[in-house]
């Protein structure tokens, strides 16, 4: 008898910690059939997507949902993405810049860094190959923290324009800003205007604005305005910003018919069809006329000065030559029950090579959208030969340490946080709707952007988060007052 309540005894116990198991056992993720990533791509960042997502998909047997919310450096998209992070229902994954850009969403995070991935390993890991751009990855790093997978590199601080207008009135490709307003006051007079858009927020009109101040200032005032330890007191810096104003209205003024209702998708085709002389973008401009227009960008170099035939050329906004002002595309995962599969989703976009015969997502993305961020690629791989030029310009500064200084971040495309990338906009944008009567308005706006600018990094600071790169390495070897450095050589 004894031995039957022993059996019985251990019968139950056996069967209940199976049951217990079983109920408090974690439940396992199930693989998704899609992945939600929000972005703003909607033109050429779509089309370089639907030649890359269909790879990930075949490899991986899970599809890609973007949700896209339209609008010029994610002028719309970057507050639906923090109200999104604010409310707790982020997406798997979210198209983000480099820059401080990714830190104001570290900022309204409910658990702050820790809602999303931390790359830093992964990436310092690649640093040590000698093969991704040092300056890329400082510009996507946090006091040695990171939180992105770049994906592509742009050059921002370009000048596009069609050289055949300039080769029928005799005008030589400007390589000053007083060429350029000369050329274009003469074209103005022949009814060929500078475009301008006004339908993108004001972005356009910061585009401007910055690459103006940047050939007038040089990279270390470009980047104290990054991080809004520009100082308007000093007499030296408000010269700069007076004749940055002045250059900035005197262009404006030369500015295209019903330019307040265009896009710069739209205006970039009146570069190409002769009835603008220039517009001032980076080189997702170069992108999209390939795309949408099938027109190829040239780079302003031999041969191709040259050649008769050419419809669109780019060189660096004059006086910026020697400068190489960054706009990297990225992509962050918030900590969620999908993280994992983010995870693999922007790893594998951002590699050249995955492994077990399976190439990375790299290639194939950054044929048709700017250059790769990996130094070691010998072959020409891209749609047009300014994106090959502005890669072989990235990989040989990147290689060469006595030019890191030389790199900045461009302000308009996560060079500076999300609201004072708002205010800055519609400042700028009000500006060149009034003319120099609003001066004094906008110099109280610039005023008020540093000052928020300066507080923000404040606050990324007291998270451990103060500057752009690791200790020893500072995106354009700028170090910011608040940050105690050791080393500042090499970087």
């Amino acid at each position: 008898m004894l031995i039957v309540i022993v059996a019985v005894v251990v019968v139950v116990v056996v069967v209940g910690g199976v049951v217990a198991y079983y109920v408090t056992r974690p439940t396992p993720t199930p693989t998704p059939k899609s992945i939600l990533f929000y972005t703003w791509w909607a033109t050429e960042g779509r089309v370089a997507g639907e030649h890359t997502w269909p790879l990930f998909s075949q490899y991986f047997h899970i599809s890609v949902s973007p949700y896209v919310v339209p609008g010029a450096g994610g002028t719309a998209a970057k507050y639906a993405i923090i109200a999104l992070i604010e409310a707790g229902k982020p997406p798997t994954a979210f198209q983000s810049h480099e820059g401080p850009e990714m830190v104001s969403y570290i900022e309204i995070a409910p658990q702050g860094a820790n809602s999303f991935y931390n790359t830093t390993s992964y990436w310092m890991s690649l640093v040590t190959t000698g093969n991704v751009s040092i300056p890329v990855i400082e510009a996507g790093m946090y006091n040695g923290h990171m939180y992105l997978f770049p994906v592509n590199v742009h050059r921002g601080a370009l000048l596009f324009f069609n050289p055949q207008v300039l080769r029928e009135y005799n005008l030589p490709i400007p390589t000053t800003i007083e060429q350029l307003y000369y050329d274009a006051k003469v074209l103005y007079q022949h009814g060929i205007c500078f475009m301008i858009p006004g339908a993108d927020s004001g972005w356009d009109q910061f585009n401007l604005w910055e690459n103006i101040f940047l050939a007038l200032g040089g990279p270390k005032l470009y980047m104290e305005f990054l991080y809004g330890t520009l100082n308007l007191s000093d007499p030296q810096v408000q010269e700069i910003i007076n004749e940055t104003n002045t250059w900035f209205l005197k262009f404006q003024a030369l500015d295209c018919p019903g330019w307040e209702s265009l896009t710069w998708t739209q205006g970039l085709a009146w570069v190409i069809e002769g009835k603008a002389a220039f517009q001032t973008l980076g080189d997702w401009w170069v992108n999209y006329a390939y795309d949408f227009l099938n027109a190829t960008t040239y780079p302003a170099i031999p041969p191709y000065t040259s050649w008769t035939n050419i419809t669109v050329m780019t060189e660096p906004f004059p006086g910026t030559a020697n400068v190489y002002a960054l706009d990297v595309d990225a992509v962050a995962v918030p900590v969620s029950p999908e993280e994992k599969y983010g995870v693999l989703f922007a790893e594998w976009w951002s590699s050249w090579y995955w492994g077990s015969g399976i190439p990375g997502g790299d290639p194939s993305w950054t044929k048709w959208k700017s250059a790769t961020f990996y130094t070691n690629i010998t072959t020409d791989y891209y749609n047009t030969p300014e994106q090959w030029w502005s890669y072989q310009q990235l990989t040989n500064m990147s290689k060469n340490p006595s030019d890191w200084c030389n790199f900045v971040y461009q302000l308009s495309d996560g060079g500076v946080f999300d609201d004072v990338f708002a205010q800055v906009n519609q400042g700028l944008l009000t500006y060149a709707e009034v003319g120099s009567v609003g001066t004094s308005q906008w110099m109280s706006t610039l005023a008020s952007a540093l000052a928020e600018e300066k507080a923000e990094w404040l606050k990324a600071n007291s998270l451990g988060l103060g500057y752009l790169g690791w200790p020893g390495h500072y995106l354009g070897c700028y170090v910011p007052p608040w940050v105690s450095n050791t080393n500042t050589s090499g970087s």
